[in-house]
């Protein structure tokens, strides 16, 4: 379990410290405007990638344990082929949107297609306990986004910089992924022709993930685009600098989970809650401190670095990190709801809780603003954590 989590830690340390300072050094080198449009390509990625991977990472994570070799690989075969179909279904796309936008959605569509194979890999890879294979193609991935997207904003490619960079560093990863797992083990996975009574059986649980996907992108994607349009990007641009400090927090919970979740997964199976108890108690204690450091770096970082045009950011990130943590708190115990394949639960518990969310801020965003913004999520998000725990507690795990 520790030497997991420290090759996990250091491969996605390295590889989220790598992002966090290229963001740093695009909103440094942006106005808060552009650094508002740039956030909000990002923003249009996420949604891109959760809509054609859906889901792929998360139902293997759980199919590699639930099912033999080759169910599991008629069911990745089945997600693939589901992956092209919506591929192909947002490619239509391309013929009805103005002739400048045409560029970007190519390069969204290419950006998520590879994402997605190489995501699924690289769950396989931590499943299988292949522990460095995954830290190899994490730390090139994030290297090559890195350092292209350093080169293109230096270059003056503004805001599309990240999405130019993202196309290179996918391109690479799976070429990387691939001949670290094998072409011919890699083939084995792509489907030869589509059987629709078989892919209704993938599509059916890997939906069950989708209104999940949907609503983690409406706490954060929803809520940039609903900040731009009512504030504007130069508001947007100042507080994503604050948000990109918060979520060092879910980078730790997103390495923490990489060995925390086989291990949680075993210690249920055994039936071990007492021990199960003792990581989940740990690793939310240890969120705090994390936050508690964050907020000091935070503060540091913006009054040594950055401009004046960017000050309010410090004003809003000692409550973006009380908002961000029982959210944070959340992502550790839902893999107990995983397991016992309450997934549906969470599902719908994500989706109406950040749906809420989204459309409070859209109709009273211009009357509360960003600090209002701030108190939503910490509301909704102190909510959703207690009905987590709850519904754990009547699985009968003494809590």
């Amino acid at each position: 379990m520790i030497t997991s989590i420290l090759k996990f830690g250091l491969s996605d340390g390295l590889a989220k410290i790598a992002t966090f300072l290229t963001t740093l050094y695009v909103a440094k080198s942006l106005s808060p405007d552009l650094f508002g449009m740039y956030s909000l390509v990002v923003v249009m990625f996420e949604i891109t990638f959760i809509l054609i991977s859906f889901n792929i990472q998360a139902t293997t994570r759980i199919d590699y344990f639930k099912e033999t070799e080759s169910s599991f690989s008629i069911i990745k075969k089945n997600h693939i082929s589901i992956t092209l179909i919506i591929l192909c279904l947002l490619s239509v796309s391309l013929f009805f949107i103005e002739t400048n936008h045409r560029l970007i959605l190519l390069l969204l569509l290419s950006c998520a297609l590879l994402r997605t194979l190489s995501a699924f890999i690289m769950a396989i890879f931590q499943c299988s306990g292949k522990v460095n294979s995954y830290v190899i193609s994490n730390i090139i991935f994030v290297l090559f986004l890195a350092m292209f997207t350093f080169i293109f904003v230096t270059l003056g490619m503004s805001y599309l910089s990240w999405l130019y960079s993202m196309l290179i560093a996918s391109t690479v990863q799976l070429i990387v992924v691939i001949n670290i797992f094998g072409v011919r083990s890699f083939k084995k996975y792509l489907p030869t022709r589509f059987a629709v009574e078989s892919l209704k059986k993938t599509f059916i649980p890997a939906a069950l993930f989708m209104p999940q996907a949907l609503g983690w992108w409406l706490k954060s994607g929803a809520e940039r685009i609903i900040i731009s349009d009512s504030l504007g990007n130069v508001v947007l641009g100042v507080y994503a600098l604050a948000v990109q400090f918060a979520s060092i927090t879910f980078m730790y919970v997103t390495i923490l989970n990489l060995a925390l979740v086989p291990e949680i997964n075993k210690l249920i199976q055994r039936r071990n809650f007492e021990e199960m108890h003792k990581y989940l108690l740990m690793s939310s204690f240890s969120l705090i401190i994390i936050c508690a450091l964050i907020g000091i770096l935070g503060f540091l970082v913006i009054d040594h670095i950055y401009s004046y045009d960017y000050i309010l950011a410090k004003s809003y990130l000692p409550f973006l990190l009380m908002a961000s943590l029982p959210q944070a708190i959340m992502l550790i115990y839902i893999n107990v709801l995983y397991f016992n394949k309450e997934g549906k639960f969470v599902a719908t518990l994500i989706m109406t809780t950040f749906s809420i969310q989204a459309v409070i801020n859209f109709f009273l965003i211009d009357y509360f603003g960003i600090y209002g913004v701030i108190s939503v999520s910490l509301v909704i998000n102190t909510t959703a954590l207690f009905c987590v725990i709850n519904k754990i507690r009547q699985l009968k795990y003494n809590f």
